[in-house]
């Protein structure tokens, strides 16, 4: 176990520029075959449960934004470059970190995050598009997998160090770099091996993500672009920090192959960008900023050089609800469903404006329309369901949200949500189970086990739900005795997972 952790820590790629590009047909030839040798190292199984244990580790420190809105349109844009890898084995999960720093990192499994900073950074959606990409391409490069045959010998202690340094990186808000300097001086020189060995596979994640980039229809040029504006930050930032220690700094070579390599591509002469890009920026705008950070003197000031855009009254009318003046918002928000009304957003925001301002009826009436017309639109479910409870109908909101989770997976935080809206219903047993589901995709078997008994322990159980209850908790026991036989197998290796 040691060495797997080792390697997945020391693969939290972080996104720093392109060097190469080729087309899509030429991404399938580069992915892995099924009977690699790295999978006899790490498999996609052993990836998916470390990447899903750092996440965890972030979301327990608050650093995983929780916003349906933005974390939906973030996974669409995700997934519809992930396509483009032809890999049907693979999953991918996108999320955002609620850190300002320029920063993007993918984890084990195929899971990708990216900095709240980095997103207000990009100008349009190519730009944020290229760094998924980029990202999307080590995870389908088994990068991580193929890092392990590399550094094979880390010891435990080296693991451990490097764990919490990059743990502790992530919670403190340090960004990329700070972790890779935490790292580097956690593991010495043979960290600075490792360090050596990922710039090597940059170059591979470059042109590999160019070529997800060019399959989607985005501008590829869009990758150099942001290249630039990402070095000019760097420079103000970063004078007095050691090469060694830098987060594979953006040269102007690595610009100019960048720019050469999107020359390769016929380039679309109608954009595959959505609509949403700056209004899902400027909301991010508004949900991360910090307590001592007032959004509205932020707009307040943009608007005294300049006409505020729709995406930035929609900002505006959301640090307004932020700062408990609902009120203010309704008529900004009313006014922009208008004319965008294909913006399920703009439905959420007034729904949500309206009940804090003290229109029940009328917001529940609008969720209720906004529902019928995009119907198990997760944040539209979300949001009306969070509205029937505070109108006192959680059985309304608890089945809303089956009907929507039964067709998508769920977050932890939705899964969350779906038991609350069980025990406020009087659903206890269905409560004690959807809390199961949520400790289980945070990887706590045991409390899983103990909420799966309890909601066998309920009374009234339909015999549908005796059966799903037992053989769930069936499951969960089969998957704690495969740890503990894991130890055990890795004790009598000689415990440090040589």
């Amino acid at each position: 176990m040691s060495r797997l952790l080792t390697t997945a820590c020391a693969c939290l790629f972080t996104f720093a520029g392109a060097a190469y590009a080729r087309d899509s047909a030429d991404i399938a030839n580069d992915l892995p075959d099924i009977g690699s040798p790295v999978n006899t190292i790490l498999t996609k199984s052993d990836e998916y449960q470390i990447g899903r244990m750092i996440v965890r580790g972030l979301r327990d420190q608050k650093q995983v934004v929780d916003d349906p809105e933005f974390s939906d349109y973030l996974q669409h844009l995700g997934s519809r470059l992930a396509a483009q890898g032809r890999s049907n084995d693979q999953t991918f999960q996108y999320f955002a970190v609620d850190d300002r720093a320029i920063n993007a990192f993918a984890l084990p499994g195929g899971f990708i995050g990216v900095n709240a900073g980095l997103v207000l950074l990009t100008r349009n959606e190519s730009e944020l598009a290229s760094v998924l990409a980029h990202e999307t391409a080590h995870v389908l490069q088994r990068h991580i997998a193929r890092a392990v045959q590399a550094e094979s010998q880390a010891s435990l202690a080296s693991t451990a160090a490097l764990l919490a340094a990059i743990l502790v990186g992530a919670a403190a808000g340090g960004g990329g770099q700070a972790v890779e300097g935490a790292v580097a001086m956690s593991q010495g020189v043979a960290m600075q091996r490792s360090i050596n060995f990922t710039r090597s596979e940059e170059a591979e994640a470059d042109r590999v993500g160019i070529g997800l980039l060019a399959g989607a229809g985005y501008n590829t040029y869009a990758m150099a672009d942001f290249f630039e504006a990402m070095s000019r930050t760097e420079g103000l930032h970063d004078a007095s920090v050691l090469d060694l220690l830098r987060d594979h700094p953006v040269t102007r070579e690595r610009i100019a192959d960048a720019r050469a390599r999107a020359a390769q591509y016929p380039q679309a002469d109608v954009s595959a960008e959505s609509t949403l890009f700056p209004w899902m920026r400027e909301r991010l705008r508004v949900v991360t900023a910090r307590p001592e950070d007032d959004p509205l003197q932020y707009y307040a000031q943009l608007a005294r050089h300049r006409a505020l855009g729709e995406p930035e009254q929609y900002g505006q009318a959301l640090a307004e609800m932020r700062a408990n003046r609902a009120a203010d918002a309704v008529p900004t928000l009313k006014r922009l469903l208008e004319r965008h009304a294909e913006i399920t957003a703009l439905y959420a925001g007034l729904g949500q404006a309206l009940q804090a301002a003290g229109h029940q009826d009328e917001s529940l009436a609008l969720f209720e329309r906004a529902n019928q017309l995009f119907p198990r639109n997760v944040p539209i479910s979300i949001r009306y369901a969070e509205a029937l409870m505070q109108a006192g109908r959680p059985s309304q909101a608890h089945l809303l949200l089956l009907d929507v989770f039964n067709v998508v997976a769920p977050t932890p935080e939705q899964i969350q949500l779906t038991a609350l809206a069980a025990s406020a219903a009087g659903d206890t047993a269905d409560a004690y189970y959807y809390m199961s589901e949520y400790h289980i995709s945070g990887g706590d078997l045991m409390l899983a086990t103990q909420q799966l008994e309890l909601a066998l322990a309920s009374p009234d159980l339909t015999d549908v739900q005796r059966k799903r209850f037992r053989a769930r908790l069936e499951e969960v026991r089969d998957w704690l005795r495969e740890e503990r036989q894991m130890r055990t197998t890795r004790t009598s290796d000689g415990g440090g997972g040589r």
